[in-house]
C-alpha cells in the first residue's frame, strides 16, 4: 500500500493526516505550533512526527509516495513560502528544508487556504465542482479560489488572500502582515479576542 502525509501548519497548531493515496484518512493528530524563535522549531517538528508515525505504524520511506504541506501565506512553485506572518517566517524554502529533513521524501507547498479547497474538491463538500470559493478561519483568515478545477495562485502565490483586503481604511493598528484595516485583524479568532479586549477596555466602568 501507498501512503501520504497531509500537514496544515496554522498559528496554534500543525494539524497532521495519514492517508493512502486514494484519499481515505488513516489517522490524524495535532502538534503544537512553536512560533518562538522566529518559528525556527516548526519544520524540524513536522520531520519528527511524521518519521516518529512512520515508525509506529512500521511504514517504509519507499512506501510515501509525498508530504503535502498547507501554510498561511503565499506560495509559489510549491516549494518557496513568500512570507507566513502568523509563524513570524520570512522567505522560506520550506519544501527543500522538509525534504532534507525527511531523508527526501518529496514535498509539495501549498497557501493552506488552497489546498483546503482543493480536498473539499476532491472529496468534500466541492465534491464534482470545478469552480468554487472556501474560506478559512482560525488564527488568521485565509480564502480559496479555484478556477476550473484548478487553485487561483496569483504572480506572487497571493490570489485568494481575502485575509488581507482592507475593509476598514480608518485602522490605526497594524496587521501582522504590516498593512492596516485587513480583513484578518476582524473575523479571524485573533481578530475578535482583540476586539473584545479593546470593547473591554473601553468599557471598563
Amino acid at each position: 500500500m501507498s501512503y501520504c502525509f497531509g500537514i496544515d501548519i496554522g498559528g496554534t497548531t500543525v494539524k497532521c493526516g495519514l492517508f493512502t493515496t486514494e484519499g481515505e484518512l488513516l489517522e490524524k493528530w495535532e502538534i503544537k505550533t512553536r512560533t518562538e524563535e522566529n518559528g525556527k522549531a516548526i519544520l524540524p517538528d513536522v520531520a519528527e512526527t511524521i518519521l516518529k508515525k512512520m515508525e509506529e505504524k512500521g511504514i517504509a520511506k519507499a512506501d510515501v509516495i509525498g508530504v503535502g504541506v498547507g501554510v498561511p501565506g503565499p506560495v509559489v512553485k510549491e516549494r518557496e513560502v513568500q512570507v507566513a506572518v502568523n509563524l513570524h517566517w520570512g522567505r522560506t524554502m520550506l519544501a527543500d528544508v522538509l525534504e532534507e529533513l525527511l531523508g527526501q521524501i518529496p514535498v509539495k507547498v501549498g497557501n493552506d487556504a488552497n489546498v483546503a479547497a482543493l480536498g473539499e474538491m476532491w472529496k468534500g463538500a466541492g465534491h464534482g465542482e470545478k469552480n468554487m470559493v472556501m474560506v478559512t478561519l482560525g488564527t488568521g483568515v485565509g480564502g480559496g479560489v479555484i478556477m476550473g478545477g484548478r487553485p487561483l495562485i496569483g504572480a506572487n502565490g497571493a490570489g485568494g488572500e481575502i485575509g488581507h483586503i482592507c475593509v476598514n481604511y480608518f485602522e490605526e493598528k497594524c496587521c501582522g502582515c504590516g498593512k492596516k484595516g485587513c480583513l484578518e485583524q476582524y473575523a479571524s479568532a485573533t481578530g475578535v479576542v482583540r476586539l473584545a479586549k479593546r470593547y473591554m477596555a473601553d468599557n471598563d466602568d
